[in-house]
């Protein structure tokens, strides 16, 4: 019974991680939650490690052919220097686009240190979750409010995308939703703005990983609950980019707004009555 009840557990977390995490619907919020509701303490760190990787592996095998683009640019061996790629038409543009996500990652990994203790602190709290949420989509009412322009990714709105991002860190606060809207707001177009966010994600999850793996002292969970875990994380995550980009291309973005505020709303009443 507590073997099927773990393996429950490994799926739920595994499908809040892998569709929250790229949704503008804020995947910590949702853990804090649905930790709070599956009365589970703590998730065990290596579990929680191994959810992370397999969200990541959904970027990296949905955007392989963006990465492998910027990758062959920075190292001078791409294939199509001179002509129009899929998403860069030129070597330099490419290399610009990793300088950018590079810009975007220095104020997020500053704030995140900064704001360290107090994250701690919020994981703990699914009352704040809640809150956060509704502000989250407070975020992207307003970006969806917001007339469409075609100004371009430059150093500048790059560094702004990610002070976003390091307030995102906050749960309850959507790291794509905030990012996307932020580049919205910016006048940045929609498939730009998705693609930046997206990939800007990866240094980001990859180096909380880095940092997560150090604090590891067991593996306090069974495999087959990890394994379940991750390939939960990695099919559904590449199931919600794959959404995600869609609805961005549609303009429905803005309206993700409404399910924040209902999930914040019913938060603050679960915190009231339980």
């Amino acid at each position: 019974m507590e073997v099927h009840l773990a393996i429950l557990k490994a799926i739920i977390l595994g499908l809040v991680q892998g569709l929250t995490e790229f949704l503008p619907i804020s995947s910590s919020g949702h853990l804090v939650l649905a930790q709070s509701i599956l009365k589970i303490k703590e998730t065990p760190l290596f579990f929680d490690i191994m959810l992370h990787f397999g969200t990541l592996m959904a970027v990296i095998v949905f955007f392989w052919r963006d990465i492998w683009e910027i990758l062959s640019a920075l190292f001078g061996r791409d294939p199509n220097i001179g002509k129009s790629t899929k998403h860069y038409k030129t070597k330099y543009s490419a290399k610009r686009f990793a300088l950018y996500i590079i810009v975007g990652t220095i104020p997020t990994v500053i704030i995140a240190l900064i704001l360290k203790k107090t994250i701690e602190n919020a994981f703990v709290n699914p009352l704040l979750a809640s809150i956060m949420l509704i502000l989250t989509g407070l975020i992207l009412f307003v970006s969806g409010r917001i007339k469409q322009k075609e100004k371009s990714l430059n150093a500048i709105n790059s560094f702004i995308i990610g002070v976003a991002q390091g307030i995102a860190t906050l749960p309850g606060i959507s790291r794509s939703g905030t990012t996307i809207s932020t580049a919205l707001i910016l006048g940045i177009d929609r498939e730009k703005s998705a693609r930046f966010s997206l990939l800007m994600s990866l240094p980001v999850i990859l180096g909380a990983t880095i940092l997560e793996i150090k604090d590891i002292e067991s593996v306090d969970v069974s495999i087959g609950s990890v394994i379940i875990g991750v390939l939960v994380a990695f099919i559904t995550g590449y199931i919600a980019i794959k959404f995600l980009v869609r609805v961005l291309s549609h303009g429905h973005f803005s309206r993700f707004a409404y399910y924040c505020w209902i999930i914040g709303i019913l938060g603050i009443i679960w915190h009231v009555i339980r």
